[in-house]
């Protein structure tokens, strides 16, 4: 595209808008809008949001549900004191003590590459992960092309 001749088509443009009269609003569009902020003015506080209800009603549906939360709370404490709950917690215990043992094994397999990548050199490491990262490389390029011929139009 030439700038030169998107510049004159942008002016050009300006200048057919700028000569076009100003349009004029629908007489009936005033009342109209006078007429929904009147209805938004009368709906009832339900449907207008939290904070535009009486402070009664916030106080009280505030209380309300510091209240439910509260049972709600008091229930779940009593629930876990039941014998089923101290047997599921141990058994999560469990679980989390086998996530524990991973992260060490995965610690000392950590340890061990760190001590093999120290042992074998700098070098020698970088040029392992270049063929490998070559490697991979071929293989999505050689898949990419598999997938293309396989999906071509014929």
């Amino acid at each position: 595209m030439n700038p030169h001749h998107d510049n004159e088509l942008a002016a050009q443009i300006d200048r057919e808008l700028k000569a076009l009269p100003p349009l004029a609003a629908p007489a009936s569009l005033a009342p109209r809008v006078l007429a929904a902020i009147a209805a938004q003015q009368r709906a009832p506080a339900t449907r207008t949001g939290w904070q535009s209800w009486p402070l009664v009603w916030r106080v009280a549906s505030f209380a309300l549900l510091a209240l439910l939360f509260s049972g709600l709370f008091l229930a779940g404490w009593q629930a876990l004191q039941t014998s089923a709950a101290t047997e599921t917690a141990s058994k999560v215990s469990e679980a989390f003590s086998l996530l524990t043992l991973a992260g060490k094994v995965m610690n000392v397999l950590g340890g061990a590459a760190l001590a093999l990548v120290r042992q074998l050199g700098t070098g020698f490491t970088l040029a392992i992960t270049l063929v490998v990262i070559g490697a991979y490389a071929a293989c999505a390029a050689i898949g990419s092309m598999y997938v293309r011929y396989a999906f071509a139009r014929r």
